[in-house]
């Protein structure tokens, strides 16, 4: 929830990603319903692969507050859409003081890129107080885009524009031109990024946690110190690493910080700032299941002895 009582709801795209070599599954043919994520992310007539913002009220039921992406009675849309656009916003967060929305972006499989599909797999972590459209999937990352790729005879058409995404599958119950896509704000693939070095390789799983205010007035021993004041915390479940990133004047990604590197993380899977301005994380454990080291773990100050 926002400072204006708003719910933030994250949906995935409910698409098949098995079938489509580790790029988009933009499967247009008939019977293929499931491997074709146009239907879904990129439907603006569509509720998956979406981040909805709704105002519950006291009856239980909802309005839609103003500034979501599409106006009510927009034809052809859902008002409750604030970002679409996305595949898997697995962990969102809201900072209740500015608004900011932050979500980490589960990518897909592609280990590199290739000419007749598209950009390799990436993972995002993206920032909005705004609505839009985030890409998938026809962008990807920086506003990478995939070629409409014709499931049926294996022809790479033209690549999509990020300015002026199309939606030509025969299930998109929406308008076909979308609104121009975002980039991420950091985003990564399996190799080693030279743009954001300090997530590192391999498996990926981006997370977003909150955004951390060092406040001096806290009377808290336990309190984050203030070297990751104004930093938005991002942390990845398969790299098990806490990044706590400082935000430019102008919104983009400034110096990366690992945090607490001298902890083992058991593949943190959600993380809230306590009330004593400590880091409480739920650790899912080492394993796919039943984790009998699965734990919540306090982060805070370290203790001078």
């Amino acid at each position: 929830m926002d400072g204006d009582g708003n719910v933030f709801l994250s949906t995935g795209d409910n698409t098949n990603p098995f079938q489509s070599d580790g790029f988009n599954p933009t499967d247009h043919r008939p019977g293929r319903y499931p491997f074709d994520a146009s239907r879904s992310s990129g439907n603006a007539n569509d509720l998956r692969g979406k981040i909805l913002r709704i105002h519950p009220e006291p009856d239980g039921r909802y309005t839609v507050p103003k500034g979501n992406l599409f106006p009510a009675g927009t034809p052809q849309t859902r008002p409750e859409i604030f970002v679409m656009g996305c595949r898997n916003p697995f962990r969102i967060s809201v900072d209740r003081v500015t608004g900011m929305l932050s979500w980490g972006e589960v990518g897909p499989d592609a280990r590199e890129a290739k000419a007749e599909r598209g950009p390799a797999g990436f993972d995002e972590i993206n920032r909005t107080r705004t609505a839009g459209n985030f890409g998938w999937p026809f962008l990807i990352a920086d506003d990478k885009p995939y070629r409409q790729f014709d499931f049926a005879t294996g022809a790479s058409g033209p690549a999509q524009d990020p300015a002026h995404p199309l939606n030509r599958s025969p299930l998109n119950t929406g308008p076909q031109d979308l609104p121009a896509g975002r980039p991420a704000w950091i985003f990564y693939p399996y190799t080693p990024s030279a743009r954001f070095p300090s997530v590192g390789s391999g498996g990926r799983t981006a997370c977003a946690g909150p955004f951390y205010r060092f406040d001096p007035k806290l009377a808290s021993t336990r309190k984050l110190p203030e070297t990751f004041d104004q930093s938005q915390l991002i942390y990845d479940w398969e790299r098990r690493w806490i990044l706590a990133v400082g935000v430019n004047p102008d919104g983009s990604p400034g110096s990366m910080q690992r945090m607490a590197p001298e902890i083992e993380l058991k593949r943190p899977i959600e993380m809230e700032l306590g009330p004593d301005g400590a880091l409480y994380v739920i650790e899912f454990g080492r394993g796919w299941e039943n984790n009998k080291d699965a734990q919540l773990v306090r982060i805070q100050a370290a203790t001078v002895r």
